[in-house]
Formats: C-alpha cells, sequence, structure tokens
C-alpha cells in the first residue's frame, strides 16, 4: 500500500432498498442455479453490481492530485485533477424533511432528520465531500483520522469551533 494515498469511501451508489432486494435476487439465483444456469449467472452479475456500487475520493499528497470516482466490480471511474494544497477538514450540517399520509385518512407527518458533512477545502476555495453521518461524533472520529493523514485541521461550523489538531507522526 502506498503511504502517500488515502482512499475515503462516501458512500454505497444504491439506496438499501436496492441492496435488500439484490440479497433476495442472490438467494433465488442460487437456488436456481443447476435448472438454469445462464439466468442463474446473469442474476447473480446484477446482484453483485448493486453490492459492488460506491463511491469515493482519493487523495495522493505525493503528487498533490485527488480523485472523486465512482466504482463498480472494484474498478474506480474518476477524473485525476491537482490541486494547490489542502486548507482544511470542515464539518456542517443538512436537515431532510420527509411527509408521510396515513393510508386512510388525511392526516401527515413531518419528519426531520439532521445529517452532519464532513468537507475538504482546498487552498484554491474548491471543496469536496468526503462523509456524512448521522451522529456529529462519528464523523468527527472519521474526519480525526484522515486530518491526521493530510495533516491539517479539522474545523466544526455547527458550533465555529476549530476540534482538537492533527498528529504528526513525524515529530514525535
Amino acid at each position: 500500500m502506498n503511504k502517500s494515498k488515502i482512499d475515503i469511501k462516501t458512500g454505497t451508489l444504491f439506496p438499501w432498498h436496492f441492496q435488500f432486494i439484490a440479497i433476495i435476487v442472490l438467494i433465488i439465483a442460487l437456488s436456481i442455479v443447476v435448472e438454469k444456469t445462464a439466468l442463474s449467472i446473469f442474476l447473480i452479475i446484477a446482484s453483485v453490481f448493486v453490492f459492488s456500487g460506491f463511491s469515493g475520493v482519493e487523495i495522493d499528497k505525493e503528487e498533490r492530485v485527488y480523485r472523486e470516482y465512482i466504482s463498480f466490480f472494484l474498478i474506480k471511474d474518476g477524473k485525476k485533477l491537482k490541486y494547490p494544497g489542502i486548507e482544511k477538514i470542515f464539518v456542517s450540517t443538512s436537515k431532510t424533511k420527509q411527509q408521510l399520509y396515513t393510508a386512510h385518512t388525511n392526516h401527515s407527518s413531518i419528519f426531520t432528520n439532521e445529517k452532519f458533512n464532513g468537507y475538504l477545502k482546498f487552498n484554491d476555495g474548491r471543496k469536496i465531500h468526503l462523509l456524512t453521518k448521522r451522529k456529529k461524533e462519528n464523523l468527527i472520529k472519521s474526519l480525526k483520522k484522515i486530518s491526521a493523514f493530510l495533516e491539517v485541521h479539522v474545523e466544526d461550523n455547527t458550533m465555529g469551533a476549530r476540534i482538537g489538531s492533527f498528529i504528526n507522526p513525524k515529530t514525535e
């Protein structure tokens, strides 16, 4: 493994509904593999396609390039772009609202969820999304590992505070 690169998987490309259906399709495909081999192989490949789809960011400190990519079957696709330097990693929030109606009445309920997002900001002002988590503590824990590697600070924009400092293993 190259010590100047970090690969951050930002999330899956398919929601849990599709992954659940892919599990069912995979079970069906494995049960009919003897009778209908060609159909079974096609269904297995389709299920693995859903499971293997994810997005991420790859950063190479040595060459000063990054790549936002999507990946299927462990094959990453994305364009490498140069960056002048990294200013900081920061945390912000986003809220989602979902309105659900009951089946037999006109009543509805609105559910509001708050999510915490981690971004990387370059010296030229460009920003890229790194991670999203429901709990800020979990996001900060993940971002601290990334900040230690990139040697930048994590800033909490939800409260306007700097969260700790990175640990430079070269100085210890």
